[in-house]
């Protein structure tokens, strides 16, 4: 999860295509930057001057440097609850939540390259780890929340916790298919939730 970014293109129109490209620009200058000086000698302004763009369009995809070099939109966290909100006005919790997990699969980088790039900063800045581990406690979280409050019984709470979080074991378990295999992100997620469905596993 969540970390950033595009498979798909083709469904996108122009204005969102553009957006996405721009925060992918950001999103690689701020990997290259971290590789080159370190998690300290990188700057805003020197993230937004090697993507080409202002500072102004930095501050409107990103909260700070960091998530940048994440890849952590400003909105995500809000954005993927209140997906789920709405999707569970139409569907059933179990097809809701697959559903704004592969949505969220779906967004992030189809390029590999600055995927491996972001490999190597994390291993270089494990202070980065940290605040990746927050960003996504905030996310599940806030789709525990929601969940709750369409399951009935007084053990809804952690049937919705433990939903989310074998939701997000099988995303995780989808980025290092998608590592190992070299095949895009929604193909890995699809696999695996079909080996999950299937009882394809030891646990």
């Amino acid at each position: 999860m969540t970390d950033e970014m595009s498979s798909p293109e083709p469904a996108l129109g122009l204005r969102e295509l553009k957006k996405r490209q721009t925060r992918i620009a950001m999103h690689r200058a701020a990997l290259e930057l971290v590789l080159e000086h370190g998690l300290a000698g990188v700057t805003v302004e020197a993230i937004a001057q090697r993507a080409g763009v202002s500072t102004r369009t930095f501050f409107n995809h990103w909260r700070t440097k960091e998530s940048a070099i994440i890849g952590v939109l400003a909105e995500e966290g809000d954005g993927v609850a209140e997906s789920l909100r709405r999707r569970l006005e139409h569907d059933c919790p179990r097809e809701a939540l697959r559903a704004v997990l592969r949505e969220v699969v779906t967004s992030t980088p189809a390029d590999l390259g600055v995927r491996e790039l972001k490999q190597q900063v994390m291993a270089k800045e494990p202070r980065l780890h940290s605040i990746s581990s927050g960003n996504m406690l905030t996310i599940q979280t806030a789709l525990v929340e929601v969940l709750a409050d369409v399951l009935e019984g007084d053990d809804a709470r952690e049937r919705a916790t433990l939903s989310v979080q074998i939701g997000f074991a099988v995303t995780r378990s989808a980025f290092a298919t998608s590592m190992m295999r070299g095949i895009d992100l929604t193909t890995a997620f699809d696999e695996v939730l079909a080996r999950y469905d299937a009882g394809d596993a030891v646990f």
